[in-house]
């Protein structure tokens, strides 16, 4: 099983909603593919997250009194209401009525339950996005890295002086000194990307071993870096978290906003931290 097929059964897995022989290749994949096991890890903190801070409230007297006249007065859909009948819904029978209906629509209770849960998770997800405002423009980076280690895998590396030159043109605004690879890493490609409307210069780089690494260079104005949560490497501090498998790294040098985002390890993400945070 590939890391992509894994990872779209990991949010089913973590529910127990896959059938034994799914779920154990995934396990076995997850085995021997450190990444997948972080991705596993983050979709059940969040899933915890979300569970935890989602707040939960119970419908006012008026409102409830008001649904259940509503209810009591009214016929299930697709049914007409004659005068008599209508009266017949009225009350404890009204009730009866909708609840004989519903127990004959078994798949009217699971749309509406399914469509109820896909709004608490998008609002819950939504307010704990609010609370950290890194987490989309991380979920968003890691999208973008992705796509270019997706589409560079086959290209030999360029040069790098020309990959930085048509990078500065393109940009718009100041970033060099910059990286450009070693006898470890390479850099392969250079564009301009737009990460939630900030427009940042992107540099790519791949190791021997074929892991890539992407930083995204951001003019500084308008980015929260948080407090917590800081890697220490050396005596700098960044910001670090782990989404969807990869590890990131944001902080601030001259007028700059950095993200570093890496298929590395933790150790090989504080290797490549340094030889970009040096080079500037």
């Amino acid at each position: 099983m590939e890391c992509s097929e894994a990872r779209e059964q990991l949010t089913d897995l973590n529910r127990g909603r896959l059938g034994a022989e799914t779920a154990e290749a995934v396990r076995t994949h997850l085995q021997r593919c450190a990444a997948c096991r972080s991705a596993l890890q983050t979709e059940a903190e969040i899933r915890a997250l979300i569970q935890a801070r989602a707040p939960r409230y119970a419908a006012p007297p008026a409102l409830r009194r008001r649904i259940e006249a509503a209810l009591a007065g009214s016929s299930p859909p697709g049914e007409s209401v004659t005068h008599d009948a209508a009266a017949r819904t009225r009350g404890i029978g009204g009730r009866s009525r909708w609840r004989d209906w519903l127990r004959g629509h078994p798949w009217t209770l699971g749309s509406l339950a399914g469509a109820t849960a896909v709004l608490l998770l998008v609002w819950a997800g939504s307010l704990w996005m609010t609370r950290d405002p890194v987490a989309r423009l991380a979920t968003r980076a890691v999208a973008e890295h992705a796509e270019y280690a997706k589409g560079l895998m086959q290209r030999p590396a360029p040069d790098p002086l020309t990959v930085v030159t048509e990078l500065r043109s393109q940009a718009g605004f100041p970033f060099e000194p910059v990286f450009r690879g070693d006898s470890q890493v390479q850099l392969v490609a250079g564009m301009v990307s737009d990460l939630l409307g900030k427009r940042a210069a992107t540099l790519v780089y791949r190791d021997g071993q074929g892991r890539y690494t992407t930083l995204f260079l951001m003019p500084e104005a308008g980015t929260m870096i948080p407090a917590e949560e800081r890697m220490p490497i050396e005596t700098f501090k960044p910001h670090h978290r782990v989404t969807s498998g990869r590890h990131l790294l944001l902080w601030k040098q001259r007028d700059l906003a950095c993200l570093l985002v890496s298929d590395l390890d933790e150790a090989g993400m504080a290797a490549m931290f340094l030889k970009v945070r040096k080079a500037a």
